[in-house]
């Protein structure tokens, strides 16, 4: 770990596992909060403690013992940043904290290693933060609205990992047979990237008015978007030669029965949007059928065979390895077979709004997309907006275009912001660790 430091080993990181044995280290995830007025730096970091407190387990690091990776308790102090930029989560500058806060005048950044915890994890510590931190601020206890505060107890829940333990399923379940799915159509002007600047194209479209078209054609935000960027995808390029695809990360927390865990849970599910015979049917009765697609793909007979198939493979790994960096080098059923369709779109929904909500102006979820080479979606709704970043490595401004224009054609206005750049710092939580010449 660096310095001396000594940790104290907890369990095993099944969990995290398919993204502690990636090769590469991955950029941070980020979350950018801004605030109507300056943010006092120092009050921030006592917000910042009583998150701690009643969270200890966000400040907890990753500890590589032969083979395996395991959570490990960290006894150094997860301090606020000061400044515009992102710091490298998990190495010296964070004090080998897996999550990290900055702040610099109106602005919060919250970060994390995606091998420690996922989205909603991160949701956690970011709505704690700022809770603690305006309650402080204008001296009284504003309603916690389900939010994690130093006011209540953590739960053994809260820290279980959810590939620990074996789940039954239905004795007649069978898990469906994998369809061959095609090559899915790649957007040309999206080469495979190394770099970790990501370019943001946002637009705003009022919750109310995208809400009451989506409840008229009988399905969910995620869907309706996807639906309309898969529209963007075809007019951008009408030579389109592959079926257009949507990846959509979801939270498996419901379905294996861990709605309080902070470890990664998430998975993702496939909408064949273009390129099948849905294409025939009307929009309204593709966007049920879609919904459809989607429900299938999340029972929690499924969803139980699968994760006690990652139990098996990554526990058998973790326990019978012997080196790290060779484990590494090994090519797994997970990751060898993760198809990085046309785009990606993760519905996040929204921070926890409370009494303080309208101090807080924007909020921002900035990822890598996936292998650098596809288009990436991130939508919250906040402040009466939904609030679509369009995230690439790359220029898709005509498709950005093109979207604009669809959500027009279907009687939604849209706002557009300016387009904005950012460097997200790749992870550094195996920093220090010994690593032979011939790792990947």
């Amino acid at each position: 770990m660096g310095h001396g430091t000594q940790v104290e080993k907890k369990e095993m990181a099944l969990s995290s596992s398919p993204y502690v044995y990636l090769p590469v280290d991955i950029p941070v995830y980020a979350v950018e909060v801004t605030h109507k007025d300056d943010v006092d730096a120092d009050l921030l970091q006592k917000a910042l403690d009583r998150t701690l407190t009643r969270m200890p387990y966000l400040a907890d690091t990753l500890q590589i013992e032969g083979g395996a990776v395991y959570y490990a308790a960290n006894p150094l102090p997860m301090e606020v940043g000061r400044g515009k930029s992102l710091r490298h989560v998990g190495g010296h500058e964070t004090n080998y904290h897996m999550l990290d806060l900055t702040c610099d005048g109106n602005v919060t950044r919250f970060a994390m290693y995606h091998g420690f915890c996922d989205g909603q994890g991160i949701n956690t510590f970011v709505e704690s933060v700022l809770y603690h931190y305006y309650c402080m601020r204008d001296g009284k206890e504003y309603d916690p609205c389900g939010i994690r505060t130093d006011a209540g107890t953590m739960s053994e829940a809260e820290e279980f990992d959810p590939t620990s333990i074996t789940r039954e399923v239905s004795p007649d379940f069978e898990m469906p047979q994998r369809q061959q799915q095609g090559e899915p159509y790649h957007l040309p002007e999206l080469s495979r990237y190394t770099g970790c600047e990501v370019r943001d194209w946002r637009l705003q479209v009022d919750s109310d008015s995208l809400m009451s078209f989506v409840k008229s054609i009988g399905t969910s935000p995620s869907i309706a978007i996807s639906m309309f960027v898969a529209e963007a995808v075809a007019v951008a390029h009408p030579d389109e030669d592959a079926p257009i695809f949507a990846n959509v990360p979801i939270s498996t927390r419901r379905m294996l029965g861990c709605e309080e865990t902070f470890k990664n849970c998430s998975f993702r599910v496939i909408l064949p949007l273009r390129g099948t015979p849905l294409d025939a049917l009307p929009f309204d009765q593709r966007a049920v059928q879609f919904r459809g697609i989607l429900k299938q793909q999340m029972s929690p007979d499924m969803w139980h065979t699968v994760y006690n198939m990652l139990r098996t493979m990554y526990l058998t790994r973790m326990e019978e390895a012997t080196d790290y960096w060779e484990e590494i080098k090994k090519p797994t059923t997970f990751t060898s077979t993760v198809n990085h369709d046309t785009f990606y779109i993760d519905y996040i929904g929204r921070i926890r709004e409370t009494g303080y909500s309208d101090n807080i102006t924007d909020v921002r979820f900035v990822c890598k997309p996936a292998a650098g080479g596809t288009l990436h979606l991130n939508v919250i709704d906040h402040g009466g907006q939904f609030r679509i970043d369009c995230l690439a490595c790359g220029d898709v401004t005509a498709i950005v275009d093109a979207l604009e224009q669809v959500f027009a054609d279907h009687g939604l206005t849209v706002e557009r912001a300016q387009e904005v750049r950012t460097t997200l710092p790749a992870t550094a939580w195996r920093e220090g660790i010994e690593k032979p010449d011939t790792a990947c």
